[in-house]
């Protein structure tokens, strides 16, 4: 049996996440001001997994989350999910009541094997952005509901190499994500 070399896309698609994943771990990381973690789930017609914020201080986060990409599924015009993986770098912009109610917004990062609405799955990335509203309910609970928009490429393989915009990424934005999570 031979070895056969990873396709382009799935080449691109590991180095984001080599590249992403020790700068979001060393945010956490104790320096000033020491460095919470939040775990929880994030859920969305869009979307849903898992994600974890790392809070370098009370004016910024940086934000990694592994969804399922719901597009086409819900409505039953697809049966297999796509995996995506998001980071975003947010600041705070305005919080109430010394923290307890947030709106954030930043930029980010996104890369996955996600369903544009051609139907057919293939490799995205790009840039993302999001904006959204924490809620601070409990000790250590939160939850928030944001909003994001990716502006990427999609790389097709589907009986010829295809490069395209993922429309997906943009055109359904106005789908908010509900976020629950626990700070450590």
């Amino acid at each position: 049996m031979m070895y056969r070399k990873p396709d382009l896309p799935l080449r691109l698609w590991a180095l984001l996440v080599v590249l992403l994943l020790p700068q979001g771990l060393s945010a956490a990381s104790p320096g000033k001001g020491g460095g919470k973690v939040s775990l929880g789930v994030t859920q969305s017609l869009r979307g849903a997994g898992l994600s974890v914020d790392f809070v370098r201080d009370a004016t910024t986060f940086r934000s990694l989350a592994l969804t399922a990409d719901l597009i086409d599924i819900l409505d039953g015009q697809a049966s297999t999910p796509g995996l995506r993986l998001t980071y975003h770098h947010n600041i705070v912009l305005k919080d109430w009541n010394e923290g307890k109610y947030a709106v954030y917004a930043g930029p980010g990062l996104r890369a996955g094997y996600v369903r544009d609405l051609s139907h057919h799955l293939g490799f995205a990335g790009g840039m993302s952005g999001d904006v959204g509203l924490r809620v601070h309910c409990l000790k250590g609970f939160s939850v928030s509901v944001e909003w994001q928009a990716d502006f990427a490429l999609q790389f097709k393989d589907r009986y010829r190499q295809d490069i395209s915009l993922y429309s997906a990424g943009y055109s359904h934005s106005y789908l908010p994500y509900v976020r629950i999570q626990l700070s450590f």
